[in-house]
């Protein structure tokens, strides 16, 4: 039986799979047909928190290579 996945991993996982895809999550809500201001600002915080750190630390891997880009 598989491990039952927290909220927080959910959220994990659907950002990492929407941020591989190049969708943002204002674009997932509305193909959802949902009003970002309804939903669970925690939630949307948490992925966009992801999808930015992804985005930033990909923008300084192409810049500064995979070994120094956490350094700059």
């Amino acid at each position: 039986m598989s491990e039952q996945k927290s909220p927080s991993q959910i959220r994990l996982i659907l950002a990492q799979f929407l941020f591989a895809n190049g969708v943002d999550i204002e674009g997932l809500y509305k193909a959802l047909g949902a009003e970002l201001a309804d939903c669970d600002a925690e939630a949307v915080s948490h992925m966009a928190g992801i999808i930015d750190g992804v985005t930033l630390a990909t923008s300084k891997i192409k810049s500064h290579g995979i070994d120094n880009w956490a350094r700059s």
